[in-house]
């Protein structure tokens, strides 16, 4: 007789603060194990991980409350939210074996959890496409499509001042804010300079700006192409 096992990780250590009792009463519901990650986290597991949680009834004499994977997910996803930026996604990567060499006792699967989203991926089902692929000789739509050139990002400066920062491929890039900071503050008056911790631990004082990305009005991969041929 073979046995079936299922363990999952949790990533990243969640901080305890953000964890209520409600939270841990769901989550431990699971079977997922709480164990502390140094002292302001929690690090979660599941040696024997089960899609279905129970919980006790609230009065006695009361039914047993059977909850679904998508109940933790839930729940996963309220603490995210209430985390205010400090915890943008959990994920959890999940192992399946067996005692015995069965071609059916092995797998693997994964999912990534942000506040307004759910992921998964499983082994099997990757194994199912690229088999499907290869056996039709269908590899799916666009697979003839050149791949798209690897985005640069250039630095336009004037005067020593940065006067714009510019890509070849802006949409390939996650958006994000450039900060832009000059040390050099002589003649600025003190409500324009910004406190810049150093990893010394000291403050240092610039001015700065922040920047956008944007569609390059200039050639890049030519201005790139000549920076490496002359070793730069």
């Amino acid at each position: 007789m073979a046995d079936y096992m299922n363990q999952s990780v949790f990533q990243p250590s969640i901080p305890k603060h953000l964890i209520n009792a409600e939270d841990r009463r769901i989550i431990e519901a699971f079977s997922i194990t709480f164990e502390s990650d140094g002292e302001d986290k929690f690090y979660l597991y599941a040696e024997e991980w089960c899609c279905n949680g129970y919980l006790d009834p609230e009065e006695p004499g009361g039914e047993e409350i059977e909850l679904s994977e998508d109940d933790l997910f839930s729940r996963f996803q309220e603490i995210i939210r209430r985390s205010n930026g400090e915890l943008p996604w959990i994920s959890k990567e999940s192992a399946y074996t067996c005692s015995r060499m069965r071609p059916d006792g092995f797998g693997g699967g994964a999912v990534f959890i942000t506040a307004d989203d759910i992921q998964y991926s499983f082994t099997g089902q990757w194994l199912e496409q690229r088999i499907s692929e290869t056996e039709t000789g269908d590899i799916g739509p666009r697979t003839e499509d050149p791949p798209p050139s690897k985005p640069i990002v250039g630095f336009v400066l004037e005067g020593g001042l940065v006067q714009s920062i510019v890509s070849n491929a802006p949409e390939q890039l996650p958006e994000m804010d450039v900060i832009i900071l000059d040390y050099d503050v002589e003649g600025f008056e003190e409500e324009c300079l910004l406190n810049v911790p150093q990893s010394s631990g000291e403050i240092a004082r610039a001015v700065g700006h922040i920047e956008k990305i944007t569609e390059s009005g200039i050639n890049l991969g030519m201005v790139l192409n000549q920076m490496k041929v002359r070793g730069w």
